[in-house]
């Protein structure tokens, strides 16, 4: 069993620096510090020598403790200084003046000016300075005690029930006891077993921790890069955008140019032929005039002979041009417009056809893996075990009857439910004749002679008759493609309401539905449409979509 340590212990162990005795003899009664230029008096008491001063004067020369008469102030007592000189410089040698400063701990045996503890120890529930640790080394029994780096509350590694040291480990409790809280069949273990335990514990926590910071750390890198990388993608999409449409405001206001340079030279024209029509006539007024000036100069004649010999001579003053016939011409025939705003319009659907590129740069992220539902698809029709091809088997198949199942349509529908988001998936088209792609509602009709537009539920694109393609709106829209595509990729915006057909090859936009109103669950819609040669006997595909 440990021994504590006893009264008789920390009243007989070593000072500290200054021992109490001496620490009482070196302090001034005046004030209460260390003395500084100490003097003593001639009744035996010493005082430092400027506390002394100031308690003595002209009335009252008495010694302030015993009230001795002082005939003169004393001198400053070399030796006492000196001692007082050298302890302190002990005390600064040592450096272990307890301040009070976070972290430090007080020596619980320094008595007067403490010390800090250097240790403190576990059996003993003290801490303990420099000087007063020897004990622990040089007596035997005290050897054996437990210590450690400097503890506050020493209390807390106590039992608050006995009052001994906590030595033992309750497991069932999961606390710290000491040897008097063991019961009958408490598993109990000391504080170092269970202390090495719960170290190795912590150790592999702390790895564990360790380990999931740096995957923490890594997981940041990588957001970081790719937010670089997602910042590079759109500054690079940014610019090609812009050029984009920068090219379609100069395309527009290339045809505005064109569509206002008529008027604008016609403007010219008539601005010009005013101003000769204007500048004749004033010229005629200002003959007009003159003539009537002259005139009236002829009338004011009295002499009969000046009269009649003036007037032949002035016959020709009033043959002018007649005007009476003479308009500005404002008509304003510069044909139609058509030529130019078909230009301009195809210019633009050429510059905005870049921003496809764009596009089916950024909807390979939302691809789907479309599955087809055999459940759903006319009887003719073959599919392979995967679900990713659908072709004209040739003839009627046994399968079992389902209310859900094309009956007059060739037709097939997705396992996928597309209710949110976006989704995106190619169809290989190669070699084919004819074949419809799209969505379509999952309660849309499937029986019967079908309308394939969007009052129905269908949102479909089709090719028919080897080279033409329509939208399948109410009624269809004729499609152009230049050229017959051979991949193509369907997308779905389910809350913008888009549905989006591509040429993935050719990186061209072939329609888009817009303004959708969805309701409920979208399914992928295909028909490879039932074959009346050997021309149309290919599949369709669900290709796997490629990063581009």
């Amino acid at each position: 069993m440990p021994i504590l340590y006893s009264t008789y212990d920390m009243a007989s162990a070593p000072p500290s620096g200054m021992p109490a005795s001496l620490d009482q003899h070196l302090t001034c009664s005046i004030c209460m510090d260390v003395f500084k230029d100490p003097v003593a008096t001639a009744c035996g008491h010493s005082f430092c020598k400027s506390c002394l001063d100031c308690n003595i004067n002209y009335y009252d020369t008495s010694c302030p403790l015993c009230k001795h008469d002082l005939r003169k102030t004393p001198e400053v007592n070399i030796v006492l200084r000196n001692v007082v000189e050298q302890v302190k410089k002990s005390q600064e040698k040592q450096g272990n003046k307890y301040t009070g400063a976070p972290g430090e701990v007080a020596c619980d045996l320094c008595t007067g000016r403490k010390l800090k503890a250097e240790k403190s120890c576990l059996v003993c529930l003290a801490s303990f300075c420099s000087t007063h640790l020897e004990a622990h080394s040089s007596i035997p029994r005290m050897k054996g005690h437990r210590m450690v780096e400097p503890v506050q509350n020493m209390d807390k590694k106590a039992c608050l029930t006995h009052g001994r040291p906590l030595e033992l480990y309750s497991r069932k409790q999961q606390r710290c006891i000491c040897t008097l809280c063991m019961e009958e069949g408490l598993e109990v273990v000391s504080m170092a077993v269970e202390w090495n335990m719960k170290k190795a514990e912590l150790d592999n926590t702390k790895t564990e921790l360790q380990q999931k910071i740096k995957k923490r750390e890594k997981k940041v890198e990588e957001i970081s890069t790719s937010l670089k990388d997602c910042m590079d993608r759109m500054e690079t999409d940014w610019w090609e955008i812009d050029a984009v449409f920068t090219a379609v405001i100069v395309a527009v206001e290339e045809a505005q140019r064109r569509a206002l340079q008529p008027l604008k030279d016609r403007r010219d024209v008539v601005e010009r032929e005013t101003k000769e029509l204007t500048d004749e006539l004033q010229a005629e007024i200002s003959k007009l005039k003159k003539a009537m000036s002259e005139l009236d100069d002829v009338s004011a004649l009295e002499d009969h002979i000046d009269f009649l010999q003036t007037y032949p001579s002035l016959a020709g003053l009033v043959n002018h041009r007649d005007w009476t016939e003479v308009a500005l011409d404002m008509s304003l025939s510069f044909g139609t417009m058509r030529k130019i705003t078909t230009t301009m319009m195809e210019q633009i659907q050429q510059d905005l056809e870049k921003l496809t590129s764009i596009e089916l740069q950024r909807v390979p992220k939302f691809s789907v893996d479309v599955k087809l539902d055999p459940t759903t698809a006319h009887t003719r029709l073959s599919l392979s075990d995967d679900g990713k091809e659908v072709g004209d088997g040739g003839e009627i198949q046994e399968v079992p009857d389902a209310p859900q199942r094309f009956d007059l349509f060739g037709s097939v529908l997705g396992l996928n439910k597309l209710n949110s988001g976006k989704s995106y998936w190619e169809v290989e088209v190669t070699n084919k004749t004819g074949w419809e792609l799209g969505v379509t509602r999952g309660n849309a009709n499937r029986k019967g002679k079908l309308s394939l537009n969007p009052d129905n539920g269908y949102w479909v694109t089709a090719h028919y008759d080897d080279n033409k393609y329509a939208a399948m709106t109410a009624p269809p829209i004729r499609l152009n493609l230049k050229e017959k595509p051979q991949n193509v990729g369907v997308f779905v915006d389910y809350e913008d309401g888009l549905v989006s057909f591509y040429d993935v090859n050719a990186r061209s936009h072939i329609y888009s539905f817009t303004g959708c109103s969805f309701i409920g669950a979208l399914h992928p819609y295909l028909s490879p449409h039932l074959k009346q040669n050997e021309k149309n006997s290919d599949p369709l595909i669900i290709s796997a979509v490629k990063w581009r």
